[in-house]
């Protein structure tokens, strides 16, 4: 067998290994899921709805600020729904998961973050989650 030959099984062996190791220890890390909702996924319990004070228009305007700003792709938008439609897409592989932010006329706003594609999301929607919570809740100031 030639070097060149040897050289290029160890690598592939390798790559295989680590591959085999990531997904293994990712099933530690984050549950095999990959359809996350504020107040209704068991495996993220700490992911809740948020409610705001201010008023419906406000809350609304600041959940489509919050998610442009988080460069989401909004497809569809209705005040008369409280609902936001957008699209995420990952920075390395480019999935496209679905999003839809809920704003309730008492202030409260659900999220839902769900991949098109897979079993497991390594937690990149509920991350996805807990940033926008983040930052409407320090665009909003004041969740009650």
């Amino acid at each position: 067998m030639k070097a060149r030959t040897k050289r290029i099984l160890i690598v592939a062996g390798a790559v295989i290994g680590a591959l085999v190791v990531l997904r293994v220890t990712a099933a530690f890390l984050w549950p095999t899921i990959n359809d996350v909702r504020t107040g209704a996924t068991a495996e993220y319990p700490d992911l809740q709805p948020q409610r705001f004070s201010q008023p419906f228009d406000q809350v609304f305007a600041a959940a489509l600020a919050t998610a442009r700003e988080m460069e989401l792709e909004i497809t569809a938008q209705s005040p008369e729904k409280g609902e936001i439609q957008a699209v995420a897409t990952t920075r390395v592989f480019r999935f496209k998961d679905d999003v839809t932010i809920t704003v309730g006329r008492d202030g409260q706003v659900n999220v839902h973050s769900r991949s098109r594609v897979g079993k497991g999301d390594l937690g990149a929607n509920a991350r996805r989650i807990r940033e926008f919570q983040a930052r409407l809740g320090t665009r909003l100031q004041k969740p009650v």
